[in-house]
């Protein structure tokens, strides 16, 4: 018995001691959906987490911080009230038109609204909001949003091809922020989402978060640095919603129809490099090593050649340095080479990481990403073989085991 009312009474004293409450909201068909509230300021902020959101400990420390900024936080929770598993493909079938009644009971009393949205939550707060838009044509309410390394690519990235935006980026007239990390691949596409956005209507602000990656707000293995950057995030915020008031107060309409399904259903990929099949000419890639040796891809015809992309903040890029070594190992140089290109980093940077982390195959460095377009880069890792006539063959966004067995053999098999 003593026992049970040492337990009863912890459990009171956590929840006595909780920053946050539960908010019930009614969806378009009947279902009930309950978001959790932080903060008690009308400045209202309803919040549509990324993709891969577990709300760990980081995240509700972060809902804290951000309410006391004088902002009320409401963290809409879509992995359990649909239960969803967190994953990139874990957005692409919400019912926007059942979600979008959450918007009107989230305005508060003084009209306005603003969403915050991270990764592809972003897509799901545009999509809901012009959902309300069509709904509410005559609204005078204001809604704007800040999205935090937002994407709003078109299905899942993939090696070799181009990036494609999701319809609504150019079908959405809203008062836009964004805040992107600059360790991330998205920041070399911001001035073609920035276009996007803004050929629907839309006002967008862009600020670049320097020297942190995607998700450093939430994540456990977030760096020393990050953790200290992440203390800012919540005055970034106030600031963003702050400045987005001046831009909120003119009425918007959706102003463009959507010519497409706006949700469509990411594509798996498996564990081995993918076939691209047009085969096109490698694009032009000349670059200096770290040891000061260049390198001219044109110069390689002959062999084979596995050329990797990748930066020192992005683990999988770094977990697979060894296997990229020893697959070297397995062939004879005359016959396949690897080479490396590390992108957006100082030549300083890369030698201190590779004291620590040898390559044993060139690594090249473009510092001011000149590669990333020509490449389709999009993500990173991302691998591309190129055969001895200079032809993409082969691609893959991801780390893979490089000198397995599978691996090894297909790479003997092209011709």
């Amino acid at each position: 018995k003593i026992i049970l009312f040492l337990l009863l009474l912890l459990t009171t004293q956590l929840w006595a001691n909780s920053q946050w409450s539960e908010v019930p909201l009614e969806l378009a068909n009947g279902d009930e959906l309950t978001v959790e509230q932080y903060g008690s300021s009308d400045k209202r902020i309803l919040w549509v987490p990324s993709e891969f959101s577990r709300h760990n400990k980081e995240e509700r420390v972060l809902l804290e911080a951000i309410a006391e900024e004088g902002l009320q936080i409401w963290w809409l929770d879509l992995h359990g009230a649909y239960f969803l598993p967190p994953g990139r493909n874990s957005y692409e079938e919400l019912p926007i038109e059942e979600l979008a009644a959450v918007i009107p009971q989230s305005i508060p009393d003084n009209g306005r609204l603003t969403l915050m949205a991270t990764g592809r939550g972003a897509r799901v707060a545009l999509q809901m909001v012009r959902q309300w838009q069509l709904e509410n044509p005559q609204s005078d309410k204001v809604v704007d949003i800040i999205m935090l390394h937002p994407n709003l690519s078109s299905g899942i990235a993939r090696a070799g091809e181009s990036l494609s935006l999701d319809v609504i980026a150019t079908a959405s007239n809203l008062s836009l922020y964004i805040l992107q990390p600059s360790e991330s691949a998205k920041r070399w596409y911001l001035p073609e989402l920035r276009e996007a956005l803004v050929s629907g209507g839309s006002d967008v602000f862009v600020q670049l978060i320097e020297k942190v990656t995607d998700g450093f707000q939430i994540r456990d293995d977030a760096t020393a640095y990050e953790r200290e950057v992440r203390k800012t995030l919540p005055k970034m915020v106030r600031t963003a919603r702050d400045l987005l008031s001046v831009y909120s107060e003119k009425k918007r309409k959706p102003v463009k129809q959507l010519t497409q399904s706006s949700s469509k259903k990411g594509r798996g990929l498996n564990g081995i490099l993918q076939p691209i099949k047009a085969m096109p000419m490698a694009p032009a890639l000349v670059l200096k090593d770290v040891e000061g040796r260049e390198h001219d891809l044109s110069k390689y015809r002959g062999r084979k050649v596995l050329v990797n992309f990748w930066a020192t903040w992005c683990p999988p890029c770094v977990e697979e340095i060894p296997s990229l070594g020893r697959l070297q190992q397995k062939f004879d140089k005359e016959q396949m080479t690897v080479l490396s290109v590390d992108i957006g980093e100082s030549k300083e940077l890369v030698e201190k990481f590779l004291a620590k982390v040898p390559a044993a195959f060139p690594v090249m460095l473009d510092p001011e990403g000149n590669t990333v377009k020509p490449w389709k880069i999009r993500a990173f890792p991302t691998t591309f073989l190129v055969d001895e006539k200079g032809r993409v063959r082969y691609g893959y966004f991801g780390a893979l085991e490089w000198d397995s067995a599978e691996v090894v053999e297909l790479i003997k098999g092209v011709e």
